[in-house]
């Protein structure tokens, strides 16, 4: 797939797994044919740099968020822009949306941790401030409906777990010695996965007050991680233009 002008910053598949949503610096948002490598439809003008971008459970909705400090609703068949969503003080880092659909949580430059309603016009329910002006860098929801929880992981080099609705620290998990860019949850729940960007990789059970198991050094910038649907293996987007994959 070919096509952005300048660094790709996220990358999502809609629900089917048949097409892929990417953001770019080049300050678009791109739909693809995941079989062909095709683009579709007209490019998303997000109309500033995109450093995060979403879709909704039901695959209807994209969001963007970017350096204007607005988060942009788009629908995934026309490619309209249907909502903007103002009240951030500064720019989005991260994104990232509750299992069930109804939260939006958005990190940002501040420190900031901003919850809103999906449903709602994007109605901000609250908000927790994670670690003074520690840039969130990367956000990711439990996947239990039990307890629902918010990774925060940024430049102070902690991962912290919030509760969302009472919005209390719960845990912090140390064992990075650099900014932490990426984490991700493994499908069951029970693995937390983390990478820095020195290029470690650390794998943690969730249950047991983030106890790291191992460790794993890419020598690489770690800008991204995906579990598998088994959670078997665990895929790392670095720095050096590759993609590693690792059980």
């Amino acid at each position: 797939m070919s096509g952005h002008t300048a660094a790709i910053t996220g990358v999502v598949c809609l629900p089917e797994g048949d097409r892929v949503v990417t953001c770019s610096l080049d300050q678009t948002i791109r739909l693809w044919d995941a079989t062909t490598g095709e683009e579709e439809g007209v490019r998303m003008e997000h109309g500033a740099i995109v450093s995060c971008v979403g879709v909704t459970k039901d695959g209807k909705r994209i969001l963007s968020g970017g350096y204007d400090d607005k988060l942009k609703v788009w629908e995934v068949e026309t490619q309209k822009l249907m909502e903007v969503w103002e009240g951030h003080a500064l720019m989005f880092f991260s994104l990232a949306i509750s299992p069930d659909g109804e939260l939006v949580a958005s990190g940002h430059g501040d420190g900031r941790i901003v919850i809103r309603e999906a449903k709602s016009g994007g109605e901000i329910r609250h908000s927790i401030h994670s670690s003074g002006w520690s840039a969130v860098r990367s956000l990711c929801f439990s996947p239990s409906g039990e307890k629902i929880a918010i990774l925060s992981g940024g430049d102070d080099q902690k991962l912290k777990v919030w509760e969302v609705e009472t919005q209390k620290l719960v845990e912090v998990w140390e064992g990075h010695e650099r900014e932490i860019y990426s984490v991700t949850i493994s499908p069951d729940g029970e693995f937390v996965a983390s990478g820095d960007t020195g290029g470690k990789i650390v794998i943690r059970e969730a249950k047991s007050g983030g106890e790291i198991k191992h460790s794993i050094e890419t020598n690489s910038w770690v800008y991204s991680l995906c579990f598998s649907p088994s959670g078997e293996e665990i895929a790392s987007g670095n720095d050096d233009w590759t993609i590693r994959v690792f059980d």
